[in-house]
């Protein structure tokens, strides 16, 4: 008998063929290395009970003068402050009309159609209506809130209200309607024809045969000492006032009109990036996809440049478009499609100036970088790259996988997670990869949430699911459930399925959501990836945990406890195929001994095979808990993979180094 240690490289290695990747992890999920070895991750719960509206793709959190802590998130639709676990919604307003007998109702009809000319609103947006009486039995209460507008044309919209009207009527006195900014889209679409694209910026008057992408919408949020500066991409700029918390945000009207993003820098000049002339008189002026405009230092009101302030402007030459821009401690970088640009503070009287510091090291999206003492990392389209002086590519052992499985139509949703108490950079990225997933524990056929392993990937609010024969509709779900399951349809029939039952997508559709995340220790420098579906996130900073979001607009304090809000986290990491003995001749291994930190339990699984290429012929599973000393085996093989894997609540582990008991043997 001879014992064989079981020690692996540390991190994900997926740059080469199985064998090749002997003593290499290969595959995980939901864990990180420390100390070179694999373990589960935090687990997290709910923040708020409330509800986004929309998908946050941004947040930020600081802390007012006053000590009171922020967070504030922004969505498609929009933009919230929280503190004390109240959420305020401080999204911008419009335009306000003053409308008189403007409601009509239809006798036994909750819709109510309002007519204000040249309204201005999209599908999707909100309006504020105060001051109405109530018109054909409709009360006023329910007249006079927040409406969600379906257009009807440019002078007319619909609202919805609880109760029918009782006539067809026309009044509501005299009223006040409070638009607030538009919506932008949740995912790209692409764009076909003439007029597709905005007039000025994609041109506009020009037949497109290709398509050209519509992006989704995102924000910047920047503080403004204990203010938020907000800025949506192509949108004004707006300032929240912490000493009005209540208040909705407000145009800085003297700032560019159509800003890209937006950035304070160290030095207190508030920066727009890709915009157009600034001031409420250039409003209608095109926005240039290139061009940085800075206000006064110390004034976001004052961009007017002259001999005796700091305001200024500066068109880049380098690419096509300028996609981000990042703070560090002596300088802003400035990504354009192509190329990486230094933007440093010299004072009067030029103020900023510009220096080219990468060629071809372009960043996927907006929020696909992450700063850490003072270095910089970012996600390119194919390679990751790390400023420290001069530009670099981060080598990465896991490369192929990211990007070969990378959407790149819903690219600009890519961001950045910092977890600075764990020294790791995670990014977030959709997946053209239709994903499956594993039923968490055996199942009726009358239940109408089904506990899976996990539910990234898969369509979002309602979708259906095929586990076995049975195809499953469902209305809902969280980050491991099914919700609202109507069981057996398509003319399936509703049966019972046993754990680890694979649970697919009939359709082939997926989301286009951030699904899955790669992990970089920046200590380490080890690489790791999983999946979940979250859309922004910000470190804990003054919190005392990190928070983000998921696609359906709930909040959660992540690296708290041991599960995902109260179901079990699944996690696991599988290894590349190793020989056993000298890989020459048949082993048979009779024991597995086990060298954990557990609490719970976490199941072992050792799969076997004869050649590089065949089939796993044998696998041996086992629990292993905090008092385990053995599991005893009888599998065969030359080559074995071994899978680490919990799916509990309460479950943690750390793996160490576990051996096998092992001797040669022959087939039966």
């Amino acid at each position: 008998m001879a014992y064989q240690e079981l020690n692996f490289r540390p991190g994900i290695n997926k740059e080469n063929t199985p064998y090749t990747q002997e003593g290499d992890w290969v595959d995980s999920d939901k864990i990180r290395f420390r100390s070179g070895k694999p373990e589960k991750i935090g687990g997290w719960q709910k923040y708020v009970d409330d509800r986004l509206f929309g998908t946050p793709r941004a947040s930020t959190v600081w802390r007012a003068l006053s000590g009171t802590i922020y967070t504030a998130f922004a969505t498609e639709f929009k933009a919230y402050i929280e503190a004390g676990g109240q959420v305020t919604d401080i999204t911008p307003v419009r335009a306000t009309s003053s409308l008189t007998d403007a409601v009509s109702t239809t006798s036994g009809s909750t819709t109510l159609t309002v007519t204000d000319a040249a309204h201005g609103a999209d599908d999707g947006a909100f309006v504020v209506i105060s001051g109405a009486d109530a018109v054909g039995g409709v009360p006023a209460n329910q007249i006079n809130t927040e409406h969600q507008v379906e257009v009807v044309d440019a002078n007319t919209y619909l609202v919805t209200v609880s109760t029918a009207a009782t006539s067809d009527d026309t009044g509501g006195g005299s009223f006040q309607a409070e638009y607030q900014i538009n919506p932008g889209l949740s995912d790209s679409v692409f764009q076909f024809g003439w007029s597709a694209g905005e007039f000025g910026v994609d041109g506009w008057g020009t037949k497109r045969d290709e398509g050209i992408p519509i992006r989704p919408r995102l924000w910047s949020l920047q503080t403004w000492g204990e203010d938020l500066i907000i800025n949506p991409r192509g949108g004004g700029v707006y300032i929240w006032d912490a000493t009005t918390p209540e208040a909705r945000a407000t145009q800085i009207t003297e700032a560019p009109h159509k800003s890209s993003l937006v950035l304070t820098t160290k030095d207190r000049h508030l920066v727009c990036f890709g915009c157009n002339l600034p001031g409420e008189d250039n409003a209608a002026t095109p926005l240039q996809t290139l061009q940085v405009r800075w206000s006064q230092q110390e004034n976001y009101n004052d961009w007017t440049p002259t001999s005796t302030n700091t305001a200024g402007s500066q068109l880049l030459t380098a690419g096509t478009e300028i996609v981000a821009a990042a703070n560090t401690e002596n300088q802003v970088i400035i990504w354009t499609d192509d190329k990486v640009e230094s933007m440093q503070y010299l004072g009067p009287p030029y103020t900023f100036g510009f220096t080219q510091i990468g060629t071809s090291a372009g960043i996927v999206s907006s929020r696909a970088w992450s700063a850490y003492n003072n270095v910089i990392y970012w996600m390119g389209e194919n390679a990751f790259y790390v400023f420290q002086g001069g530009t670099s590519i981060l080598p990465c052992t896991v490369q192929r996988f990211v990007f070969d499985g990378l959407n790149i139509q819903q690219k600009d949703k890519v961001f950045t997670a910092l977890d600075r108490e764990n020294h790791e950079i995670i990014w977030f990225y959709p997946t053209d990869e239709i994903e499956s997933t594993a039923v968490n524990g055996d199942t009726n056929s009358a239940q109408t949430e089904i506990l899976v392993e996990s539910t990234s990937s898969f369509p979002q609010p309602s979708g259906s699911i095929q586990i076995d024969d049975e195809i499953i509709d469902y209305t809902g779900k969280t980050d491991t459930r099914f919700l609202n399951c109507v069981r057996g349809r398509r003319g399936t029939i509703a049966g019972a399925h046993s754990d680890e039952a694979v649970v697919s997508d009939p359709d082939n559709s997926g989301n286009q959501e951030t699904s899955r995340y790669v992990s970089y220790n920046i200590v380490d420098n080890l690489w790791w990836v999983g999946r979940l579906e979250r859309t922004s996130w910000v470190d804990r900073g003054a919190l005392e945990y990190p928070i983000a979001s998921d696609c359906c607009g709930f909040l959660y304090n992540h690296e708290i406890g041991r599960d995902a809000n109260g179901d079990p986290l699944v996690s696991s990491v599988l290894s590349a195929d190793f020989d056993l003995g000298n890989g020459d001749k048949l082993m048979l291994v009779r024991r597995f001994v086990p060298d954990f930190f557990v609490e719970g339990s976490v199941n072992v699984r050792m799969r076997t095979k004869y050649y590089p290429l065949s089939d796993f012929v044998q696998e041996a599973i086992g629990d292993v808990g905090p008092h385990t000393t053995r599991i005893d085996t009888r599998v065969r093989g030359r080559q074995l993979a071994l899978r680490l894997k919990s799916k509990n609540v309460g479950d943690y582990w750390k793996y160490g180094d576990a051996r096998i008991d092992q001797q040669p043997d022959g087939r039966r």
